[in-house]
């Protein structure tokens, strides 16, 4: 017979529940980017990292033992992971800002706050309702990573990796708006899904079969989103 211990357990996953690593969404918006690339962004990212802290300490001896005191926090750079579309603009875009990180012609380097912005990432239940928020500071692609190409399989989808530097983050407070459900603090987010069944169909078709990818994550926040928005379900196949 099960334990005290395991039935509470038990008890409480039943009741809460555990987060799932495949509901979430990513949002920031690259310098001299239009809003139907930014959209594309958020539709396209496919995997994200939590970002960590770590602490800086030096040993310190006033009498007897010493102690480990800190003295700054770091944070490590997070990886971003994206579908690539038919026409190359996830990869232009990211492209285009690293020239305003340093100039390929000139090697000049840009200032500061031309290429960092603020990203914001989401971590839903599976009801679609956000129960984590975390906000970048000043974020800006560190390294845009290499894509494989391979004549020998026709099968997999092309996918851009980057990693994110920031400052600093934060976990931040959820709000939501007692007449809609939507969350108050989502800002550009909620705009999104008002007209979302339409621009994902027009990529969907650009994509071919490669469509299939949208699980879990951006498709179904984005679907639930929109039936407590228009009470209906885009006729959508995944």
């Amino acid at each position: 017979m099960a334990s005290n211990r395991q039935k509470d357990f038990i008890a409480e996953i039943k009741q809460k529940g555990i987060a799932r690593n495949n509901r979430f969404t990513v949002e920031f918006t690259p310098p001299r980017t239009s809003n139907e690339d930014k959209r594309r962004l958020f539709l396209f990212c496919t995997k994200a990292t939590l970002p960590g802290i770590n602490y800086a300490t030096a040993q310190n001896r006033t009498y007897g033992e010493s102690r480990e005191v800190v003295y700054d926090r770091m944070f490590d750079p997070i990886t971003l992971s994206f579908h690539v579309d038919r026409k190359m603009v996830v990869k232009d875009v990211f492209d285009e800002w690293t020239k305003l990180i340093i100039n390929p012609v000139n090697r000049n380097v840009g200032w500061y706050n031309d290429y960092t912005t603020p990203l914001s990432i989401r971590v839903q239940d599976l009801e679609d309702r956000t129960t984590y928020i975390v906000q970048l500071a000043e974020a800006f692609p560190k390294t845009v990573g290499v894509v494989d190409l391979d004549a020998s399989n026709n099968a997999e989808t092309m996918k851009l990796d980057v990693t994110f530097q920031y400052k600093y983050w934060l976990a931040t407070p959820i709000t939501v708006d007692s007449t809609t459900g939507l969350e108050k603090s989502a800002g550009g987010l909620n705009k999104y899904l008002n007209d979302f069944q339409g621009f994902q169909e027009k990529y969907m078709k650009g994509l071919g079969e490669a469509g299939n990818f949208l699980t879990g994550a951006v498709g179904q926040y984005a679907m639930r989103g929109m039936s407590r928005v228009t009470g209906k379900i885009p006729s959508i196949k995944f």
